[in-house]
């Protein structure tokens, strides 16, 4: 598999599909091995740039998982060019910007003009309740329009 790659100030930056998948995840680690593997001496970091991604599968969290060690192994830091909310929003939900860290564009990647942009975990919703059924029902039971329990059972409100 040939992925766009480019040399930047001691960034090998690795332009990413659109969608990472179980069809082109192994030819894209491939890939990655052999860009670490050949940079590792050259470049103080790998950049994942995920900007053709407008969501992050979990297959393409996995190659970037396995990425972060090799990149680790080489002595090498990893980066995530990643803009699009819903493919941020993957990597917070998992748990993945602990560890990776995610930057907006390429601009913002430390040595680079521009300081990176905090990525913050979504506000957690608040936990839905049920209200309580008109004719006695409680939550939990499932009551028809006129009050009788559904599937023609009839039992005792708790």
């Amino acid at each position: 598999m040939q992925v766009p790659t480019q040399i930047i100030s001691a960034h090998c930056v690795v332009a990413f599909p659109d969608v990472v998948d179980i069809e082109n995840a192994p030819g894209l680690r491939t890939a990655l091995q052999r860009i670490i593997e050949a940079h590792a001496h050259t470049c103080d970091a790998l950049i994942a740039d995920l900007s053709a991604s407008r969501f992050a599968t979990a297959t393409a969290l996995s190659v970037l998982v396995e990425t972060r060690r090799r990149t680790r192994r080489e002595g090498m830091d990893l980066y995530v060019v990643v803009p699009a909310p819903l493919a941020r929003k993957a990597f917070v939900i998992t748990g993945l910007n602990e560890s990776i860290p995610l930057y907006a564009t390429l601009g913002e990647v430390p040595g680079r003009a521009a300081p990176p942009v905090p990525v913050t975990a979504p506000a957690p919703a608040p936990p839905a309740r049920m209200p309580r059924q008109p004719g006695g029902g409680h939550r939990g039971e499932c009551r028809t329009e006129d009050g009788g329990a559904a599937a023609g059972e009839d039992r005792p409100a708790p």
